[in-house]
């Protein structure tokens, strides 16, 4: 008898059997929250396993906790929303007491628990599987049934196989590597087999619980050469993912001052980053006990020698050399070498692509450095820095800083930690160099009768400089100011140290650069002999007189800078000097000439090989273009300086950050979306300081809402507290906001968040009047107007918000001499909030006026010059609006078919929905066409004004019952769901 011709039960039947709780089998998981990665794999595992309608073998790999059961329950939970059969059995680790078939015993237990009537018919009908099966289904097999392993087989085969004949199968055998030998022999059995229907067999192990003696290694050999075997390795996920999933567990988390430790930690192991955020929310910055214990386990198992090994390695770092530990390890050279190769077997260590040892995962180094005792590490810090005494190089002299220190020989650490500091400047490190310098001037505070190689007011500057070239100027700038406060030396020393702090101040974009220190400390020099600080005194007062409008000054300082810059052979401070008298053309109203002189500088720099000062005046260039309205020109001169910054090794530099930030904004500006993309995506050797990820991650925000992406806002709670610290997030974070909160209909939310930036420059920075405020008025004035045509809202309740909105903008306007005065792109966003205003004041009402279709002509075209085509293509869009409701439709439409066109072009996907839900509505209506009455007609246009029932019923004198049965008519005839959507139907199609 086949097995599954008579497993379901007649109508009426009732099949008693066992309950859930009895058979003890959980349910099968289900994922609780989005899979983060793993996009490819589990395309793929779906593919072979749900899609194919063939049986499949798939052996998945991978270390312990990167997320092998993680995937697995995805792709159950896919299988079953296709309708397959999931069986789902572990492997556990009981040692030598493990039962056989563990794995196949839960399978047919939830099998059972599933489908009572088929655990039956099996059980009857193969009896040599009934041990399978719980005991409810034993009762009735023979207890002395002869054992037969290849019928044994043969019979777990036939039972997948018909099962499959009905309903695909997924069996899933999770941890093969803790199977006992009996089940890793049906494996090989089912692997070489095969199946005719569709069976999935999937199996899945630890990759890093393999040493070379594990009796599953062999087999995973065997199975691999089998004809239609495929495996998966899990590799660890990027450090960009591992954000993703910190944002996934706590949003907000992967912005936060621990984010990166954890990022690195946890080396792309999705348990171990979970692990990590959960002790960190929890004030702990260790590792938590549980996690440590599970790491050392592993450590537990190895041989008093590879433990000597691993304890020495965990000393010295993620990784160390052969020649290195040979010193350190008190061990002859065969057994050293045996103890490696077990070290390197139990998966504890791999081995680089440069031939170190190093810890498979970093964590696990970190437990066994925790473990050791406190004498032990400091015995272990001195002989690996008496090892390294005689090694030169950035790491060899970093890795002789560090033990010293923790050895306690701290004239030794302070000497080499500078010796790493230079040479991390020299080799391009600024981040790694300026982390030295501080390391050196914490010992300095720690141990102040030190004798130090240098004094400390140089290895202040040297972090300053450090840190600006890393991307750091506020912490440059706030550590030479702490110095400046605490110095009571002589003026020289004053004198660079003010110079140092106003350099850092001026690339940090500080409101208070401190002109009147700077010229305080050149007085303090004139007198003597012409010096370095002296020259970048002058070139930082040059700069420094710009940002005040004192051009004349500013002219004076910069000639002076380039003069003692030439007597002193300063090329870098020429320069930036240079630069800045040639900006200067610029606001003399010569911007081409200021242009010119801007790429002889720019030429200049880089054929003298000084590329922060190549780097500024591309910068610089491209703000000149700006102001001259010329955006393109501007997004190629950033994309230059950020292709120079890239290939040089200077994308942490304050002007490769500039290029890079500035050079996607206006391509985002002026539609070069996907040369935007190229500059927001994370950059290799470019890991940025919190501030400055978070200017990069603003302007992703924009990136994102201009394509139209979901959950766009999800990024804004880590940026919103940053609004009184750099002016430029605030800016852009917040007309993201607002754009979307006001299109999301939270009219509250959209004025909050417009109210708290205006309140934010005015508290902050002084400036209730800014030009951004122009854009933020417009988007807020649109999106009130629309809710009060849709309906959402009375335009009674907004009058005079919206009045004052729109005096907000003319007030930044009169500020200037001309309206001219502002720029294309202020000018573009001017005519946007004007034409807003004209909409609200009409809302939908009475005939379209013809200034109104002229002033959204005009914000159509302004935006058109600026070269600004998603703005230009929104504005379109409002245009279309407005003819249709003037009865010119088939101009509307021709419109809407232009800004789709822009919208396919860009991706731009809210853009280009808009504009589909625009063609719909241009389509001709007309009350008659959809069937009013004029009865109806009369009750819409009171429906249309927020009357409720009764007040219609009053106004037209008819009882409020027939009032709703007139508005459930209209509700039926226009397809709208509510009142407020026949009202914005009505409005839309011109029915009232």
């Amino acid at each position: 008898m086949h097995l599954l011709t008579e497993l379901v039960p007649r109508t009426g039947e009732r099949v008693s059997g066992p309950t859930r709780e009895d058979e003890g089998v959980p349910p099968l998981p289900e994922p609780d929250r989005p899979l983060v990665g793993r996009t490819d794999e589990l395309a793929d595992l779906t593919a072979r396993a749900l899609e194919s309608g063939t049986p499949s073998t798939i052996l998945l790999g991978g270390d312990a906790g990167v997320g092998k059961t993680r995937i697995l329950t995805e792709l159950t939970d896919r299988a079953r929303t296709k309708g397959a059969r999931v069986l789902l059995g572990h492997c556990l680790d009981l040692g030598d007491s493990s039962a056989p078939y563990l794995p196949l015993s839960e399978m047919f237990a939830r099998l059972a628990q599933d489908d009572h009537a088929l655990a039956q018919q099996i059980a009857a009908d193969r009896p040599l599987l009934a041990p399978l099966l719980p005991e409810y289904y034993r009762r009735d097999v023979p207890a002395d049934l002869p054992h037969d392993r290849g019928s044994f087989f043969d019979a777990v085969h036939m039972v997948l196989e018909e099962l499959a004949a009905t309903q695909p199968v997924v069996a899933l055998i999770e941890d093969a590597h803790w199977a006992d030998r009996s089940t890793r022999e049906l494996l090989t059995f089912l692997f070489t087999r095969r199946f005719t229907n569709p069976v999935s067999l999937i199996v899945s192990y630890r990759s890093d619980d393999l040493n070379r003696r594990h009796p599953l290694r062999a087999k995973l050999a065997e199975w691999s050469r089998l004809p239609g075997m495929h495996r998966v390795m899990l590799d660890p996920l990027t450090d960009a993912e591992v954000r993703d999933l910190l944002r996934l567990l706590r949003p907000g988390a992967e912005a936060t001052e621990d984010t990166p430790a954890i990022v690195a930690r946890a080396g792309g192991n999705p348990f171990f980053a979970e692990e990590l955020l959960a002790a960190s929310e929890l004030g702990e910055h260790g590792m938590p006990d549980e996690l440590a214990d599970l790491l050392l386990v592993r450590i537990d198992a190895l041989g008093d020698d590879a433990r000597t090994v691993v304890k020495a390695t965990s000393v010295a770092g993620r990784a160390v050399d052969h020649p290195l530990l040979a010193q350190v390890v008190d061990l002859p050279s065969r057994e050293l070498d045996q103890a490696l190769r077990s070290v390197v077997d139990s998966h504890v260590f791999e081995v680089t692509a440069t031939g170190s040892y190093a810890f498979r995962h970093a964590l696990l180094g970190e437990a066994v450095y925790d473990d050791l005792l406190p004498g032990e590490r400091v015995q272990l810090h001195w002989d690996f820095a008496d090892a390294l005494r005689a090694k030169t190089g950035a790491s060899a002299s970093a890795a002789l800083a560090r033990h010293a220190r923790a050895a306690g020989n701290v004239e030794l650490a302070l000497e080499a930690s500078i010796r790493a500091g230079d040479e991390a400047m020299a080799s391009s490190g600024p981040a790694d160099a300026a982390r030295h310098y501080e390391d050196a001037l914490e010992m300095l505070a720690e141990h102040k009768t030190i004798e130090a190689p240098e004094s400390r007011v140089s290895l202040v500057l040297k972090a300053s400089r450090a840190l600006i070239a890393a991307g750091n100027p506020h912490r440059g700038a706030d550590l030479a100011s702490e110095a400046y406060d605490a110095h009571t030396g002589d003026r020289v020393e004053r004198a660079a140290l003010v110079a140092g702090m106003t350099k850092a101040r001026l690339v940090a974009d500080a409101p208070d650069v401190g002109t009147d220190l700077i010229r305080e400390a050149i007085s303090w020099l004139e007198s003597g002999e012409p010096t370095p600080v002296l020259a970048d005194l002058y070139a930082s007062l040059a700069r420094a007189l710009i940002i005040e409008d004192d051009f004349d000054g500013a002219l004076l300082a910069g000639t002076e800078a380039a003069s003692l810059a030439r007597d002193l052979d300063l090329p870098t401070v020429a320069t930036d000097a240079m630069t800045s008298i040639a900006r200067l053309d610029d606001f003399a109203g010569d911007p081409e000439s200021a242009e010119r002189a801007l790429r002889e500088v720019v030429l200049q720099a880089r054929a003298a090989g000084h590329v922060s000062a190549e780097l500024r005046a591309l910068h610089q260039t491209a703000r000149v273009q700006a102001r001259m309205d010329h955006f393109r020109d501007a997004f190629d001169t950033h994309r230059e300086g950020f292709e120079r910054s890239r290939a040089t090794g200077h994308l942490t530099d304050p002007f490769g950050i500039e290029t890079r930030v500035f050079g996607a904004l206006y391509g985002l500006m002026i539609g070069e979306w996907d040369a935007a993309d190229e500059m927001l995506a994370p950059q290799a050797g470019a890991d940025l300081p919190p501030l400055m990820e978070s200017v990069v991650a603003a302007i992703r925000m924009v990136r994102d809402h201009g394509h139209g992406r979901d959950n766009v806002l999800d990024a804004l709670p880590p940026l919103r507290p940053l609004w009184r610290r750099d002016m430029f997030i605030a800016v852009h974070t917040s007309a993201v906001a607002v754009d979307l909160f006001g299109a999301r209909g939270d009219i509250d939310a959209m004025l909050k968040a417009y109210d708290d930036v205006v309140e934010t420059f005015t508290v902050v920075w002084s400036m209730a009047s800014f030009d951004a405020r122009i854009r933020l008025s417009a988007l807020t004035i649109g999106h009130i107007a629309s809710a009060v045509i849709q309906g959402r809202a009375k335009q009674s309740d907004y009058t005079e918000r919206v009045s004052a909105l729109a005096a907000a903008v003319e007030d930044v306007v009169a500020k200037r001499r001309t309206e001219d005065a502002l720029g294309l792109e202020s000018r573009a966003w001017v005519n946007r909030a004007r034409a807003e205003q004209g909409r609200f004041e009409w809302a939908g009402r009475g005939d379209v006026p013809d200034e109104l279709i002229t002033a959204w002509e005009c914000s159509t075209q302004v935006f058109e010059d600026a070269e600004h085509p998603f703005e230009a293509g929104r504005s379109r869009l409002r245009l279309a609006e407005i003819l249709a409701a003037a009865g010119r439709r088939s101009e509307a439409r021709e419109l809407i078919d232009e800004v789709r066109a822009v919208a396919q072009k860009l991706g731009a996907r809210g853009l280009l929905d808009a504009a589909a839900q625009g063609r719909r509505t241009t389509e001709p209506a007309s009350a008659g066409a959809v069937g009013l009455t004029p009865r109806e007609r009369e009750v819409l246009v009171l429906v249309a004004e927020g009357r409720s029932n009764g007040e219609v019923a009053a106004a037209l004198f008819i009882s409020t019952k027939t009032a709703s049965v007139h508005v459930s008519n209209i509700l039926a005839k226009l397809g709208a769901a509510t009142r407020t959507e026949a009202a914005s139907i009505a409005r839309r199609d011109a029915l009232i």
